[in-house]
């Protein structure tokens, strides 16, 4: 399936199927390993620019997860969905701690992807 018109851009909800497609997968897959899930960046603010654009999200995995392994399988989840609806998935990948941690020093990433994005956990 593909998403480009004559012009090679893609199509302005390119990002968003691709998003959600990657949601649903990895939700189906790892649903108890995923503590939190966040889309962030252009996709949530309806900003993408074609391919130029990727499609962020934030995977925070538990602490009581083997993350190596899960953290592999997203990555192949988000190339599959690369493939299948042409936007890259930009992958971020947090052990629950780390997450937390993060929030409380107050990391400006962290921040941002919080206030701005769309949780899906």
């Amino acid at each position: 399936m593909s998403n480009e018109t004559a012009n090679g851009s893609t199509s302005a909800n390119a990002h968003a199927v691709a998003a959600e497609a990657f949601v649903d997968q990895a939700r189906s897959q790892h649903g108890d390993e995923i503590a939190e899930l966040y889309v962030f960046g252009s996709t949530v603010r309806g900003e993408t620019r074609g391919l130029a654009s990727d499609v962020d999200v934030l995977v925070v995995l538990g602490d009581d997860t083997n993350q190596d392994i899960i953290a592999d399988s997203l990555r192949d989840l988000a190339y599959d969905v690369m493939l299948e609806y042409g936007p890259v998935v930009e992958l971020h990948i947090l052990s629950e701690t780390a997450f937390e941690r993060h929030q409380h020093e107050g990391n400006p990433f962290i921040r941002s992807v919080v206030t701005g994005g769309r949780s899906y956990a």
